[in-house]
């Protein structure tokens, strides 16, 4: 049986102790978020996705959907658990009030809530998300007849909302799109044209979709400055009139608004999630912001899904973690190198093995760490709407440099760990009746969706840390520098502190030379990005951890605390080394890829 529990005692340790995170909310006008409220909602969703979602999470992945004529019928089963969530609020948690939501901070949906929904359930949890993106996008650019009818639906998950972007020509580069969206008297625009790999394109969770679609509008200029961004619902208001929406109902009409699903895609994983072939034919639809801001604004929620991607990572990550755990507490194999430790068991439990434990313990100490960093980007999101210009430009600034780092590093870290969870179970992990191997399955695409890591690692190398000058690097450089030198003197902390100060050099030196020889040749930069940025990577984690260590020091009298101290020195003795071996590697520079015969590949 495949068990869960959402580690809410992490979070309370994280937010409260560790980032300290209640006075900072309230300063950007978040009065009554106090401890315990915070709480409250972090119990509360917890249990609510263990009981609700998680039961279902394989028999998604069994029966997975059904694809006919045009239409995707989910598992009863996830209509239920949706509804049930529809109903109890837990969709809309960050979304204003005045469209039906809790109006919490982001740091709550974005973290908390995506890591427990993606543990529990990452097929179904998919779609929220994705909703909210769209809504967001929606209230913060949408004109205000769109917001007026479209928010409230999606704020609380009674209708749903995507992204669609690729076609079957054009993936990364969607420069060359050819859908068209060609302007109407009455200010709509009718669109055209045909995105694959739309998750939930098409489904019936929801009485309506309502998709974020990239076009082009005649005489656009060429590549991604001609693109614009269009709101096309799948069904039109019943009583729609061409003058706009003003006045009209939920009711809709029965007729699809042009736009059909063609194809769902059979899957590695994440069975019960659709990924659907679209197709819009002369579909009516709205532009969202100015004309040709289509990829400024998919970008803004394409960013966000990224930061949700990442924390797919952890969360899968953790559901294994617990699961190889549960099964290496029961399981007998051999005995202890160093002598019999129970004579009057036929074998040994496999954790007095040392390499169950290397196998289990960066399990642990990964998903922890990246917990951390998740819980202060989290904070972060908040912070970039504060009304201290110098807070939010900070803020900007580190989401911007964070975001390709937990998307990449958080993702490959997921993969990993699942992988070795399997491991640490044998042939059991293999076998469906565990659950693990479902995990591996699902958290695969991770890696892929939302740009590729190696795209993450470009965009990381090439661009964010050259931004502006490099105020987005030196953003996150005055707070290492600042913990290094004031912990220099203390003693206690000198097992930390030195490693992540040599880290610190390091990831300095090495972006010179990457921005220096990147410069001169472009090679340079891109065969090393990847390796970059898991260097990038570890350095912030090492950060986390040596926070962590240093609230943890004075407080030994408690199991949980000796925990977090003896995990912070497994990072920096069994983890973090791995940092030296990157940065050989990015140093290797390009010319053992690209010099080597193209024909003998």
């Amino acid at each position: 049986m495949v068990e869960y529990n959402a580690p809410k005692r992490d979070y309370d340790f994280l937010l409260n102790e560790v980032l300290n995170v209640i006075p900072t909310i309230q300063k950007l006008g978040f009065s009554e978020f106090d401890k315990e409220f915070l709480s409250m909602l972090t119990e509360g969703w917890g249990e609510h996705v263990k009981e609700v979602w998680h039961p279902i999470n394989q028999l998604g992945d069994r029966e997975g959907l059904e694809f006919n004529n045009g239409e995707i019928t989910m598992p009863k089963e996830f209509k239920d658990a949706y509804r049930e969530s529809v109903d109890a609020g837990w969709l809309s948690t960050s979304c204003k009030p005045e469209h039906g939501g809790m109006g919490v901070p982001i740091l709550f949906q974005s973290v908390i809530w995506a890591e427990f929904g993606t543990s529990a359930n990452m097929a179904l949890s998919v779609l929220p998300a994705l909703t909210i993106g769209v809504y967001d996008i929606l209230a913060e650019h949408g004109e205000q007849e769109l917001v007026n009818y479209f928010a409230k639906n999606l704020a609380s998950g009674e209708w749903a909302g995507t992204m669609c972007l690729t076609e079957p020509h054009a993936g990364t580069d969607l420069g060359i799109i050819s859908t068209k969206a060609v302007p109407q008297d009455d200010g709509t625009y009718l669109v055209t044209g045909t995105k694959i790999f739309i998750t939930y394109g098409e489904h019936d969770l929801t009485e309506n979709i309502v998709h974020l679609v990239l076009a082009k509008t005649p005489n656009s200029p060429e590549g991604t400055k001609g693109i614009s961004l269009f709101l096309v619902p799948k069904f039109m208001p019943s009583e729609w009139k061409s003058e706009g929406l003003a006045g009209m109902t939920d009711e809709l009409n029965s007729e699809h608004n042009g736009v059909t699903c063609s194809g769902s895609e059979e899957k590695m994983g994440v069975h019960a999630s659709p990924t659907c072939v679209m197709n819009f034919d002369q579909s009516v639809g709205w532009r969202v912001g100015d004309l040709y801001s289509g990829m400024p604004l998919m970008f803004e929620m394409m960013n966000r899904e990224r930061l949700a991607t990442g924390m797919m990572g952890i969360g899968l990550a953790e559901i294994a973690y617990q699961n190889a755990l549960a099964w290496a507490k029961e399981r007998r194999q051999g005995r202890d190198l160093k002598g019999v430790q129970e004579p009057n068991e036929l074998a040994d439990n496999i954790l007095v093995h040392p390499d169950v434990r290397r196998m289990l313990l960066v399990a642990k100490v990964n998903n922890e760490g990246c917990r951390a960093l998740a819980a202060w980007t989290g904070l972060l999101l908040d912070q970039r709407r504060s009304d201290d210009k110098e807070e939010a430009e900070m803020a900007n600034s580190l989401v911007a440099l964070f975001t390709p780092i937990v998307k990449a590093h958080f993702t490959d870290l997921g993969c990993e760990t699942v992988s070795t969870c399997m491991q640490v179970m044998g042939g059991a992990g293999y076998c469906t009746e565990y659950g693990v191997e479902q995990f591996y399955r699902d958290v695969r695409i991770s890696k892929i969706w939302e740009g590729t890591n190696g795209i993450q690692a470009l965009d990381l190398a090439g661009r964010k840390v050259t931004e502006k000058l490099g105020k987005n690097l030196r953003y996150i450089l005055w707070p290492l520098t600042d913990f290094i030198n004031e912990n220099k003197s203390n003693p206690q902390m000198t097992e930390f502190n030195k490693p992540l100060h040599q880290g610190v050099r390091g990831l300095q030196q090495l972006t010179l030379q990457m921005i220096a020889e990147g410069q001169s040749n472009p090679h340079f930069l891109a065969a090393g990005a990847t390796d970059y940025c898991r260097y990038f990577g570890n350095v912030l984690l090492a950060y986390m951890w040596a926070r962590i260590a240093k609230v943890c020091l004075d407080k030994q009298d408690d199991q949980y605390y000796v925990a977090k101290l003896a995990s912070a020195r497994f990072f920096f003795k069994r983890i973090f080394p791995e940092t030296l071996g990157l940065a050989a590697k990015i140093q290797a520079g390009h010319k053992t890829l690209m010099d080597y015969p193209l024909e003998m590949m």
